[in-house]
Parts: structure tokens; C-alpha cells; sequence
């Protein structure tokens, strides 16, 4: 089904191109080229308005209690039904961010311990089902957690998606809120995906000793590159100039470009002890994108994990024994 409607998209596109020709050959040569000249920029703007309005703007509406409001962006399926229900059941914590928005995040205390999970979602997961499993997990091991909702998502305010660049201040400002409820918080951050990048730009701020490691699971090297990846994937389309539209409306509307704080940018200036981790199927945020982040990163203490067979954000389910073992002894070595 979806390779049927990338189909069709780059039909109709073609298809216009087509139609222009044949005014071209139909009417003079110099009114059909600047007909074509402006149709042609007209569509490469409107193509650009597109992909930010179907990729940063906000579509889902803010989540209190009812999460039916959701509709289908809510429906769990079985594998993280229970873990989802778990998360949701812990103590809501509130912050108001640097430009003003109210996020909003859960909390589950493990009594005794000092060691803090801050687990951070993927793209569009409204009510955090790409971490609820690995949430619980850290749980179990006798961990306290804390998952935020980030800016745009669930309970979080935000018209729009961050893709991991103003959400790494809203991470460190859930970090500043635990080291001041307990000043021997030991935290370690986690995040799948887009969660993945957050973690990797927020690892190049300034952060209090208590942040000890970072642990991402397939995240992207910068909103520029999986952009372009997926105008060439879906469009069939060369990226210049859609995307350096797409990058003038962005900032204009939301105050952020698709390099400046990139992940792949912000590695390079932490120390902290890093675990990269990405299937080598993975074709939403491509395998080709992992080495990069892996030879930019500049902590002396760093490891790079391959699953093989697993697609996006499938590692831990596809081969939990090396995932799990990765992960968990990652954290007590530095920890």
C-alpha cells in the first residue's frame, strides 16, 4: 500500500512536467517557458509547504485524561499495551520550557534508588509506545523513571515537532528538576529514534555531573539528512530547493534550521560515555546514517552495536539478548 501511494505521488508529479511539455510544443516557446518557468516554481514552493505541514506541524490534539481523542494515533497493539498502560499510571510531572510551552512527562519512583531513566520517545509516538517496553524494563532493574512527552506531542504543548533540535533544552530542564529533587542523582538518557536524537543533542550541552552516560537507539545525524532521504524516497525528487525552502519556513515559523544543533554537530562536543545502537534493516532512519554518528562522537568511551534483521526501532525486540546485555551492562559500568 504505501509503495502504491509513493507511486502514485511521483506519477502525478511527472505527470504535470508532462502536461507542461505539451503546452510547451502546442503554444510559442516563449510564453510556454514562462508559463512552465512559473508553474514550475509555484510547484517546488507548494511541495515544500507540504512536507513541513506534513512533517513538523502538529496534527494530534493535546492528551489530558482521555486519550480516545487520539483516535487512531492512540491504538496500541498487544506487544506494548500493558507497558503503555504501566507508563501512564506514574506521577505527572510539569515544566514550563524556555519558549513558554507546558510540558509534560511521567514519573515512576523505584523507593531507595538514585539511579534515574530519562527515556525520550520517537516521532509522532503520542502516547510513548516506542519506549513503554525498555520504560518498564529500566523499572524492573530497580531504576526510577521518568519519560517526557515531547514539545508537540501527547500532553506537551507546541504547534509543532522539533526533531530533536529545542527539545534537547527541554531535556535539560527535566534533568535540572530531578538533580533538585535529589543532588546524588546518577542519570543516564535514553531515546528510539527521533527520542535517539534528542538524546545526542542534548548530550553536546552543558550538563551537571550527575548525567553519567547515553544510550541512543537508531537516531538521525540531522533533520537535514532524513529529509532529504525521504524527499528522494517518496518523491523521487532532487532535495535543492525544496529543502532549503523548507528550512527558510522553518525558521521563520518555529525558529529552527535543519543543521544548527544536529546530532551529528552536538556529539562532538560531549564526553560522555556513548552506546550507538541501529538494525542494519533499518530503512526509515537509513543504517548508512550510524557510522557517521559513531566517528563524530568525541567521548573517549564509546561502543557501536549492530542488530542485524532489525528494521526502525525493532532492536530490542528483534534480538533482546544482545540488546539487553549491551544496554544493561553499559549502565552499571558507568553507573
Amino acid at each position: 500500500m504505501e509503495k502504491d501511494k509513493k507511486l502514485f505521488q511521483r506519477l502525478c508529479i511527472h505527470f504535470v512536467f508532462l502536461a507542461l511539455a505539451v503546452i510547451f510544443i502546442v503554444m510559442g516557446w516563449w510564453i510556454a517557458l514562462a508559463i512552465e518557468a512559473v508553474v514550475a516554481v509555484a510547484l517546488i514552493v507548494l511541495i515544500a509547504f507540504y512536507m513541513v505541514s506534513f512533517t513538523l506541524v502538529r496534527k494530534s490534539p493535546i492528551v489530558k485524561d482521555d486519550v480516545s481523542v487520539l483516535g487512531r494515533h492512540g491504538e496500541l497493539n498487544d506487544f506494548v499495551k500493558d507497558a503503555v498502560l504501566w507508563l501512564e499510571t506514574g506521577e505527572i510531572w510539569e515544566q514550563v520550557s524556555f519558549d513558554g510551552l507546558k510540558l509534560y512527562g511521567r514519573f515512576l519512583k523505584n523507593e531507595g534508588s538514585h539511579v534515574y531513566a530519562i527515556c525520550c520517545h520517537g516521532y509522532k509516538n503520542q502516547r510513548m509506545q516506542d519506549i513503554s517496553n525498555q520504560a518498564k524494563h529500566f523499572y524492573d532493574m530497580g531504576y526510577n523513571v521518568f519519560c517526557g512527552h515531547a514539545r508537540g506531542h501527547g500532553r506537551s504543548e507546541g504547534n509543532y515537532i522539533g526533531m530533536g533540535t529545542n527539545e534537547r533544552r527541554d531535556i535539560a530542564g527535566w534533568i535540572k528538576m530531578i538533580v533538585e529533587m535529589d543532588p546524588e542523582a546518577r542519570i543516564f538518557l535514553y531515546g528510539v529514534s527521533m527520542g535517539g536524537a534528542t538524546v545526542m543533542t542534548t548530550s553536546g550541552e552543558d550538563l551537571p555531573e550527575n548525567v553519567k552516560c547515553v544510550i541512543q537507539d537508531c537516531g538521525f545525524t540531522s533533520p537535514w539528512d532524513e529529509f532529504t532521504y525521504h524527499i528522494k524516497e517518496q518523491f523521487g525528487l532532487p532535495y535543492r530547493p525544496i529543502l532549503d525552502i523548507c528550512q527558510v519556513i522553518s525558521r521563520s515559523r518555529y525558529g529552527f534550521g535543519f543543521h544548527e544543533f544536529s546530532a551529528i554537530e552536538q556529539v562532538k562536543k560531549t564526553s560522555l560515555p556513548f552506546l550507538m545502537i541501529h538494525g542494519d534493516l533499518d530503512t526509515y532512519v537509513p543504517y548508512r546514517m550510524f557510522k557517521p554518528l559513531y566517528e563524530a562522537c568525541a567521548s573517549e568511551n564509546k561502543k557501536a552495536v549492530t542488530i542485524e534483521g532489525a528494521a526502525h526501532a525493532e532492536a530490542y525486540w528483534r534480538d533482546p539478548e544482545t540488546y539487553w546485555s549491551e544496554v544493561d551492562n553499559w549502565i552499571k559500568t558507568y553507573l
